[in-house]
C-alpha cells in the first residue's frame, strides 16, 4: 500500500517551501527587534522567534517527507517527533538570548554555528522519527552539504538584518523579506539533501506505522503550523505600526513643547526688557 497521498506531489513540495519561508520570515522580524532592544525586555519576541524558526523547520521536513510518495505507510513516534521540536525551540531560545544580550561578533559567529546544527538535527530527527526499516543509511556527502547550504542562509541572513543599524537605509522591509527568502531557500535546499542522504526513499516499512499516523502529522504541519505563522506575522506588523505611530505622537508632543517653550521665553523678554525712554 502507498504512502497516504500517493504519488510525490508538487503542491506539496511548494507548501513545505511557504512553511520554510514563512517560518524564515517570522523568525527574521524578530530576529530584529531582539537586536535593537535586547532579549531582557522583549522575553516574548525571543520565545515567538525560536517557536517560528524551530516550528517552520519541523513542519517543512514533514510535509516533504509526504511530498516523496512512499510506497509503504507512514507513522511517527510522537516522543520522538515532538521531543525533538521541543529540545531545538529550548536551544535556539538559549542561543538567541546568549547572542542578543551582549552582541559581539564572535558570539555571533558561534551562535550560526550552532543553530546550523540544531537545524540540521531537527531535520534529521523528523526523518528518525519515522522508524524507516530494514534501516536507513546516511550518506556522508548530502548531510555536509546540508550543513554548509543551512550555515550560508543563516549567515547571509544574520548579516542582512544584524548588520544595519536601525533606521538606516539597510533596515528597510524589502531588506528582510530578501533576508527571509534567502534564509528559506537554503532550508528547502538542504531538508532535500537531508532526505537524499537518508535512502529513505529505498525503506520498505514504518515501524510507527500504528503509532501517529501520517494524515494526522500532516494536517498539524501543513495546516496548524502555518496558521501559527501567519498570526505571529500579523501580530508582529501590527506592533510595528503601534509603534511607529508611538514614536510620531512623542515626536509631535515634543515638537509641540518647544514651540511653546521658545514662545514663552520670547514673551518673559520681552517683559524683562521694557523699551527705554528717548534721551533728551
Amino acid at each position: 500500500m502507498r504512502s497516504v497521498f500517493g504519488d510525490p506531489s508538487v503542491m506539496l513540495w511548494m507548501a513545505a517551501a511557504c512553511i520554510a519561508f514563512l517560518g524564515a520570515r517570522t523568525f527574521v522580524e524578530y530576529l530584529r527587534r531582539l537586536h535593537y532592544d535586547g532579549p531582557v525586555r522583549l522575553w516574548r519576541e525571543l520565545l515567538l522567534g525560536a517557536a517560528a524558526i524551530a516550528a517552520g523547520v519541523w513542519a517543512a521536513m514533514i510535509i516533504d517527507i509526504s511530498a516523496q510518495g512512499l510506497a509503504f505507510d507512514i507513522g511517527y513516534h510522537p516522543v520522538k517527533l515532538f521531543g525533538s521540536l521541543l529540545g531545538v525551540f529550548v536551544a535556539v531560545v538559549l542561543l538567541m538570548a546568549w547572542t542578543t544580550f551582549r552582541p559581539s561578533g564572535l558570539q555571533q559567529l558561534a551562535t550560526m554555528v550552532l543553530v546550523t546544527l540544531l537545524t540540521l538535527l531537527l531535520q534529521v530527527a523528523v526523518i528518525w522519527s519515522v522508524g524507516a526499516e530494514p534501516g536507513l543509511k546516511w550518506r556522508v556527502e548530502p548531510m555536509v552539504f546540508a550543513l554548509l547550504v543551512i550555515l550560508t542562509g543563516f549567515g547571509v541572513s544574520g548579516r542582512m538584518v544584524m548588520g544595519a543599524r536601525r533606521g538606516s537605509s539597510g533596515d528597510r522591509g524589502s531588506r528582510r523579506l530578501m533576508a527571509a527568502l534567502v534564509l528559506g531557500a537554503c532550508l528547502v535546499a538542504a531538508q532535500e539533501l537531508v532526505l537524499t542522504g537518508s535512502g529513505l526513499d529505498r525503506q520498505v516499512v514504518s515501524g510507527y506505522a500504528r503509532m501517529l499516523p501520517e494524515v494526522i502529522v500532516t494536517l498539524l504541519a501543513g495546516a496548524a503550523v502555518p496558521i501559527g505563522l501567519v498570526l505571529l506575522l500579523v501580530d508582529q506588523r501590527s506592533q510595528q505600526r503601534a509603534r511607529a505611530a508611538d514614536r510620531v505622537r512623542r515626536k509631535r508632543r515634543h515638537s509641540d513643547s518647544a514651540i511653546e517653550s521658545m514662545f514663552s521665553e520670547s514673551l518673559l523678554a520681552g517683559a524683562a526688557d521694557p523699551q527705554q525712554p528717548p534721551k533728551p
